[in-house]
Parts: structure tokens; C-alpha cells; sequence
């Protein structure tokens, strides 16, 4: 899935109320439905707010010959003690702006 077809997934949640119940009670499935392509472990969140936001959580900078323990696999789904960067008060037409012009 490209910028283009995320924000197409995005759009109904943000337009009308019954995609963004849907939206807000399993983000994933939804996303998964429209065709992105996320591994079982990944986990998406949502929540209702005044901007757009895309937070993604990235561990520690690791040697890329080596492999992430079970322990270290759990810690990326759950997110503790990880680095966050968020693209914090970005409208929405931004955020689609932003997305249009990154993919």
C-alpha cells in the first residue's frame, strides 16, 4: 500500500461516523482490509484528537546481523523504554499533504 491508499483507509474514519467507530475499535483490521500489510506482532492504536497524528515507536539502534530475542520482540509490541517521535499538531490536510508528497 502506497501514501495514497493509507490515507484512502483513513479518510472514511475521518468523514463519517460509523468507518471511524469501526476505525476506532480495531485499527489494524481496518487497515489490514484495505491492504496494508502488517506482521501479527505490529500493533496499531487510535485514538480520537484535535490533529492528525502518526506516532511510530523504533527500538534501540541495533546490529542488523542480529536477531531480536522473544523478550526484546515483546518489548516492541508493548512499547516500554523505547524512543517516540510524533508528528505532533499536524492538521489533517497536512498529515495528507505530508503523505502524498513522502510516498
Amino acid at each position: 500500500m502506497d501514501a495514497q491508499g493509507f490515507v484512502a483507509a483513513l479518510t472514511p474514519a475521518v468523514t463519517d461516523a460509523n468507518a471511524r467507530e469501526r476505525f476506532l475499535a480495531d485499527p489494524k483490521a481496518v487497515l489490514i482490509a484495505a491492504g496494508l500489510d502488517l506482521p501479527e506482532w505490529f500493533t496499531v492504536s487510535a485514538r480520537e484528537g484535535d490533529a492528525a497524528e502518526l506516532t511510530i515507536t523504533l527500538p534501540a539502534l541495533r546490529d542488523p546481523d542480529a536477531d531480536l530475542s522473544d523478550m526484546e520482540l515483546e518489548g516492541v509490541v508493548g512499547g516500554w523504554g523505547l524512543s517516540r517521535h510524533s508528528l505532533n499538531a499536524m492538521s489533517y490536510d497536512a498529515c495528507v499533504t505530508c503523505l502524498q508528497v513522502e510516498g
